[in-house]
C-alpha cells in the first residue's frame, strides 16, 4: 500500500528526494563494489597486497601461490555475494520509498533482507577470515600453521544491527498483512 502523497507534505517530499539520492548512491556503490572486486582479482599484486593487509604478520612460508590465490578467491566470493545482495536490497528499498511505497510488503521484505544479509555477512566474514589463515599457512612446516580468529565490538554491533533490521522487517511485513486484511473488511 502506498502512502497518500499529498503534494504539500514537505516531509514526504524530503523522503522522496533523499530516497532518490540514496538509491543512486546505492547503485553507484554496487558498481564500484563490483569494479573494485574485479580490479583486485585481475591484478595479482593488488590481491596479494589486500591479503597481506588483512593478515598482518602472518607467516606465509611459500608466499601466495596460485592454489592459495584461487582458494582465497573462492572463499571471498561468499561474503562478497552476500554484500551485493544486501546492497541490492538497500537500493530496492530506496526505490520503493522514492515511489511512495512505504507501508507495504515490498519495503518490509527489503528491510528484512538487508538485516539477514548483515547477519550472514558478519558470520561469513569471520569464518572466511579464519579459513583464509589456514589456507595461507597450509604449506608451512608443522608447528607454524595458524588459525586466526577475529572478533571486535564492530562484529557485535553489526550482529545487533542486522538482527534489529531483520525484526523490523518482519514486524513491518506483519503490519502490512494486517492492514491489507483490515482494508478488505471495509
Amino acid at each position: 500500500m502506498s502512502v497518500d502523497t499529498n503534494p504539500t507534505d514537505a516531509t514526504f517530499r524530503r523522503v522522496v528526494r533523499l530516497s532518490l539520492w540514496l538509491k543512486r548512491l546505492a547503485t553507484l556503490g554496487i558498481i564500484l563494489f563490483v569494479g573494485f572486486t574485479f580490479s583486485v582479482l585481475a591484478v595479482p599484486d593488488w590481491f596479494d597486497t589486500m591479503v597481506m593487509t588483512a593478515y598482518p604478520g602472518m607467516p606465509i612460508a611459500t608466499g601466495i601461490t596460485l592454489f592459495k590465490r584461487i582458494s582465497l578467491i573462492l572463499l571471498l566470493a561468499l561474503p562478497l555475494g552476500v554484500s551485493l545482495y544486501g546492497l541490492w536490497n538497500i537500493r530496492m528499498l530506496f526505490d520503493c520509498y522514492a515511489r511512495g511505497e512505504v507501508f507495504s510488503p515490498a519495503p518490509a521484505a527489503h528491510i528484512r533482507n538487508v538485516g539477514l544479509a548483515m547477519l550472514v555477512n558478519v558470520v561469513l566474514t569471520a569464518l572466511v577470515h579464519s579459513l583464509g589463515s589456514l589456507v595461507l599457512t597450509l604449506d608451512n612446516p608443522p608447528g607454524t600453521r595458524q588459525l586466526s580468529v577475529t572478533a571486535s565490538s564492530d562484529t557485535y554491533l553489526l550482529l545487533l544491527l542486522g538482527g534489529l533490521l531483520l525484526v523490523i522487517g518482519w514486524v513491518m511485513q506483519e503490519a502490512a498483512r494486517i492492514s491489507d486484511e483490515n482494508s478488505r473488511f471495509v
